[in-house]
């Protein structure tokens, strides 16, 4: 699997369950990451976001009781720092139920990885979150990378096909 070099990637990993935390830093290593931060907390990754230049974040769906699509939020409508609101994020989380999902890509998550993952798996999200970046949307109602993986002209969404314009049965 010949994908991203890490060896110049800053990655976050904001996680509370240790478990967790050291699996994916475990993997991250494994796989040659330049520079793992590990936070337990929300309070310390948002100092982290502020003064350190990220190129990923790893965050736990139920870091601190649920609040890590808070933090994603914060993020997304960060003004200043050492990051850009455009910064891949990759919720993990054992919580794969459609609401779950949904909620998560409307808080402006670039990928999801379901637990318990693979190493693989942890590549390959990474890789596409880092590569195959998103139009990122920045409106009123949502900020973050646009759902759709393509860019393309927005007639071309049009049609039989198209899902905006689908009527409920």
């Amino acid at each position: 699997m010949a994908l991203t070099d890490l060896s110049n990637l800053r990655i976050m990993i904001v996680d509370s369950n240790v478990f967790i935390a050291k699996t994916l830093f475990s993997i991250l290593e494994a796989f040659n990451a330049g520079k793992i931060i590990v936070c337990e907390t929300i309070e310390d990754a948002e100092k982290v976001i502020t003064q350190t230049n990220l190129d990923c974040v790893f965050i736990d769906f139920m870091v601190e009781d649920r609040r890590g699509l808070g933090f994603v939020k914060t993020v997304r409508n960060m003004a200043e720092g050492k990051n850009d609101k455009t910064l891949p994020i990759i919720l993990n989380t054992g919580l794969t139920d459609m609401k779950t999902i949904f909620m998560a890509r409307d808080y402006g998550v670039n990928e999801i990885i379901s637990k318990p993952f693979s190493p693989d798996q942890v590549l390959l999200k990474l890789d596409n979150a880092i590569n195959n970046k998103r139009e990122f949307i920045d409106m009123d109602e949502f900020i973050g990378p646009n759902r759709r993986r393509h860019k393309v002209n927005m007639t071309d969404w049009t049609g039989e096909k198209d899902r905006r314009s689908a009527k409920p049965e």
